[in-house]
């Protein structure tokens, strides 16, 4: 039996979109109480030619997961496209630009900002492979605690135990539908979850794309 568990659940339908020239985006999760690494998780949608510019209070831990399209971030001279993710540290104050290299349509990435990890030293790029289905991967190979994206079927279902019992989870739908820890979250619906040890989740639709942090 499933044991229900605190949970706080931060609904797609009632986020507010900022809209500029250059871009537009959304608050997904703010740690206002500061009570994990994970500090915020951020969409944005970069216009044709659009860019955006980043700046952070102190020294950051950034994951840039482009979900569509292709970009190229300032001071890293390779681009991002989905199905990649970027690992960097950032100094406090500085300004991170981020451009969109599609010439003729939008792109649309997530961003995750967490407290300054240490043992980051360099920009780290990894490429992601969906060919297993059914099952979840590492997104970023240099973050120190566990996080994962997976690409799920229909009915297909997902177990994990933390590794800590201390920690929480935070999840994200980025496609379809998933019953995660017996709560129905769809298209960018996320959760944080806490007072847990084992995760459960099962895919209610097909291509059905989820990611999740032990944090």
């Amino acid at each position: 039996m499933l044991v229900q568990t605190p949970s706080k659940i931060l609904k797609n339908d009632f986020r507010v979109w900022n809209e500029t020239e250059q871009y537009t985006m959304t608050e997904i999760f703010k740690n206002e109480e500061k009570i994990n690494a994970l500090l915020s998780v951020k969409e944005a949608v970069l216009n044709i030619g659009g860019e955006l510019r980043l700046n952070f209070e102190g020294e950051r831990t950034i994951l840039i997961l482009p979900l569509y399209g292709e970009i190229i971030i300032s001071d890293f001279y390779e681009s991002i496209s989905a199905g990649k993710s970027l690992t960097f540290n950032s100094e406090a104050g500085k300004e991170i630009v981020i451009k969109n290299l599609v010439y003729h349509d939008k792109t649309d990435l997530l961003i995750f900002e967490f407290e300054k990890q240490e043992n980051i030293l360099s920009f780290s790029k990894k490429e992601l492979d969906f060919a297993l289905e059914n099952n979840f991967f590492r997104i970023s190979a240099t973050l120190p605690f566990p996080n994962f994206i997976g690409l799920y079927n229909g009915r297909a279902e997902g177990f994990y135990a933390l590794k800590d019992s201390e920690k929480s989870i935070f999840g994200i739908v980025v496609n379809g539908a998933f019953e995660f820890q017996n709560r129905l979250l769809e298209n960018r619906d996320a959760i944080l979850l806490w007072q847990i040890q084992e995760l459960e989740f099962e895919a209610l639709s097909e291509d059905a794309l989820v990611i999740f942090m032990e944090i």
